[in-house]
């Protein structure tokens, strides 16, 4: 399990010390930005030659991976709302397998990293579970890790 690791932990750090001023659209996207910057700062300042931050998977799709361990070759990904967290979950396992196609260091690992009171109820459902295990069968293992603001 990720849920100790110190990318993880980061994360769990940075969204429980969001401020939400607002509770309009403008407010929480300003906000869920600012707790994915203050994360994957504290990632890669957890060592700067290992983590990698908004890594490109190809220039032509102008889509970036959030964080890349280089060492152990796993990326996490940080979904801070759980909402539509489903569409976002597809859109990172689509990246990471393209980095794989073009890259000779594969990615084995994908840590999904989402809000649990939304996501939880999205990505414990059976089509995510059974994608995860059919991607497990092809040597990408995933998790799930939820967050919550305590």
């Amino acid at each position: 399990m990720c849920a100790d690791h110190p990318v993880v932990q980061a994360a769990k750090e940075a969204f429980k010390a969001r401020v939400m001023d607002g509770c309009d659209v403008s407010t929480h996207t300003r906000n869920a930005q600012a707790i994915a910057k203050a994360w994957r700062t504290a990632a890669f300042d957890l060592d700067p030659s290992r983590y990698r931050y908004e890594v490109p998977v190809r220039p032509e799709f102008d889509q970036r991976i959030d964080v890349l361990d280089q060492k152990e070759m796993c990326a996490f990904e940080f979904k801070v709302s759980g909402k539509n967290a489903t569409s976002e979950f597809y859109k990172d396992v689509v990246k990471v397998l393209l980095w794989n196609e073009r890259h000779s260091e594969k990615i084995k690992k994908l840590v999904f990293i989402t809000e649990e009171s939304c996501g939880r109820r999205l990505l414990d459902s059976p089509m995510p579970q059974a994608f995860i295990q059919f991607l497990r069968n092809g040597d990408l293992a995933v998790e799930i890790v939820y967050v919550q603001a305590v």
